[in-house]
């Protein structure tokens, strides 16, 4: 019987041994699991940042675009205000072109009539001088305004 014991204490001891590899291999395997978890957490947080990442970028596309637009919307701003400076540019060059025709008239009609427009400048003084008093500016541009309105007309009449 000796041997029978020994073989069974030998498979006692074995089994203890195998029973001792299981609770490794299961505390093994216990590990696993939470590194798998863990992996699988890191995964899901990775997908969150991504998908913050992806609203990040779609916000700054939205920001880009409605940049372009003010820009877009800049520029025709620009193009109508270049297109009314280029309209007051030929609005003043017409009344520069209407200014010196009226200088050719006025020393055209100084040429024809210097005497005409010595009297009415003698008129104007006389007017001045007999109220003793200054005359408002109003009035010296209504008698200069009307000397040149003859001046006109005559000129006229002697073309």
């Amino acid at each position: 019987m000796s041997t029978l014991t020994e073989v069974f204490l030998t498979l006692t001891e074995v089994s203890l041994t195998l029973n001792k590899v299981f609770l490794t291999l299961t505390e093994v395997s216990l590990t696993l699991n939470k590194v798998f978890l863990t992996l699988t957490e890191v995964s899901l947080t990775l997908n969150k940042v991504f998908l913050t990442l992806t609203e990040v970028s779609l916000t700054l596309n939205k920001v880009f675009l409605t940049l372009t637009e003010v820009s877009l919307t800049l520029n025709k701003v620009f193009l109508n205000l270049t297109e009314v400076s280029l309209t007051l540019n030929k609005v003043f060059l017409t009344l520069t072109e209407v200014s010196l025709t009226l200088n050719k008239v006025f020393l055209t009609l100084t040429e024809v009539s210097p005497c005409f427009f010595l009297s009415c400048k003698a008129n104007a003084r006389v007017k001045l001088a007999k109220d003793g008093t200054r005359p408002a500016l109003f009035q010296i541009s209504f008698y200069l305004c009307c000397s040149v309105v003859i001046c006109v007309v005559l000129f006229i009449v002697c073309v």
